[in-house]
């Protein structure tokens, strides 16, 4: 687990953002039962937070990538309008999403770095 905090402790959040994974961390342990949320830490919380914040953009980025390659490969630079599209959608999804959990889109930004991060 020590492997998972130095990836946390580096992934540059600041003290507002930690104290708002705190805020949650507090608000589940209350909201929940106790033997439900026994096992629960605000690290294992940011980790899950990390998951989540890129579960839908990884599919846009692989659609961003076939579509370029179908425009290369076909040669039709008309079919960058596809990946363009889908960049768009991306980015409106990150939005959503950092508006959704109450943060700023820095921090889901940095979640997703860390989502990435976790993966390697």
């Amino acid at each position: 687990m020590s492997d998972n905090k130095a990836k946390i402790a580096n992934a540059g959040f600041s003290k507002q953002e930690f104290f708002g994974f705190k805020r949650h961390f507090w608000a589940l342990k209350k909201t929940y039962h106790p033997d439900l949320t026994d096992t629960l830490t605000l690290q294992s919380l940011i980790l899950e937070e990390a998951r989540k914040s890129i579960i839908m953009t990884r599919y846009y980025i692989v659609a961003i990538f076939l579509f370029t390659l179908a425009a290369i490969i076909f040669g039709e630079w008309s079919y960058l309008y596809m990946p363009a599209g889908m960049l768009f959608f991306a980015i409106l999804d990150v939005r959503s999403s950092a508006r959704e959990a109450d943060r700023t889109i820095a921090c889901q930004i940095k979640l997703m770095m860390l989502a990435i991060k976790l993966w390697f």
